[in-house]
């Protein structure tokens, strides 16, 4: 589904999608701008296949990582060019797990510059390893309201059984989940 809306910077009218369907294996789904989906999954590749599909939509792909990026780009064939590794070891690309605020500008500077972006986040599980529940909580929500805002799309990978159910019901709260 596409939106007719006149660009703030000079007036032209413009055609937006806000809503497209992607198939992963045999299942088809339909997404929207500006929104979360949380797949449920004890790997990354479903959430990876799904960046993937939707990069070769034409929309940049953030990737936001335990594994290393070359690593991810070997499992699942995603170009570890844009990519966050959530790891304690010293990088240009690498962010602590322990550095919230660190991991929230970088995705935000990439939906700032792609503001109908992707961001891939897997390692939520490893942010609580270093982090209180709240404040691992209060940042993917803080993302969240850049996705809301900018019309991207965040796809959040966990495997249910590595959350307790009240955070995995606070993920869920403002998130489709996608199974």
């Amino acid at each position: 589904m596409c939106t007719l809306s006149v660009d703030a910077f000079n007036g032209e009218p413009t055609r937006r999608l806000i809503s497209f369907s992607i198939n992963i294996g045999h299942q088809s789904i339909t997404m929207d701008r500006g929104r979360t989906y949380i797949v449920y999954e004890k790997r990354v590749e479903g959430t990876g296949r799904m960046a993937c599909r939707l990069g070769e939509m034409g929309s940049r792909v953030l990737t936001v990582t335990r594994l290393h990026p070359g690593l991810l780009a070997e499992r699942i064939g995603m170009d570890a060019e844009e990519s966050i590794w959530l790891s304690e070891r010293a990088g240009p690309r690498n962010i602590p797990p322990d550095q919230l605020n660190r991991l929230f500008q970088g995705i935000s500077a990439f939906l700032s510059e792609n503001p109908d972006g992707i961001v891939m986040l897997e390692g939520v599980e490893y942010l609580l390893l270093y982090n209180e529940v709240k404040k691992v909580l209060a940042t993917v929500e803080r993302i969240n309201d850049v996705v809301m805002s900018s019309q991207a799309v965040l796809v959040i990978s966990v495997d249910p059984l590595t959350l307790d159910p009240r955070t995995l019901a606070y993920l869920r709260r403002w998130a489709e989940v996608v199974e």
